[in-house]
C-alpha cells in the first residue's frame, strides 16, 4: 500500500473510533434494579431476568419463575404489593 492510502484508512479508523467514544459518553446509564421494585411501563432500562407486568408497571423477579405465573410487585412510594403475571 502507498503512503496517502495509509493514511486515509489511519484518518477513517480514528474518525470511527471517535464517533463511537462519544457515543458511549451519551448512552443511558443503568443501575441494577432491586428485585420486585415496581418501575413505570416507560422505565428506559432493560429488565432481566423476568419481568413480572402488573396494571401499575412491572419489576425484575427471580428466574425461577416461568412466564404465565402470578407474580407480585412492590410499589416503594406507598408500601403495597400489587399481583400481576410473569411477561418473560
Amino acid at each position: 500500500m502507498t503512503i496517502p492510502r495509509l493514511r486515509v484508512i489511519w484518518v477513517w479508523s480514528l474518525a470511527l473510533l471517535l464517533a463511537r467514544d462519544g457515543d458511549a459518553q451519551t448512552e443511558l446509564q443503568c443501575p441494577e434494579l432491586s428485585f420486585y421494585l415496581l418501575v413505570g411501563f416507560n422505565y428506559p432500562c432493560p429488565i432481566a431476568p423476568r419481568v413480572c407486568r402488573t396494571d401499575y408497571g412491572q419489576c425484575r423477579i427471580g428466574i425461577g419463575i416461568r412466564p404465565g405465573t402470578p407474580c407480585q410487585c412492590w410499589a416503594s412510594s406507598n408500601g403495597l404489593w400489587y399481583p400481576g403475571v410473569c411477561i418473560r
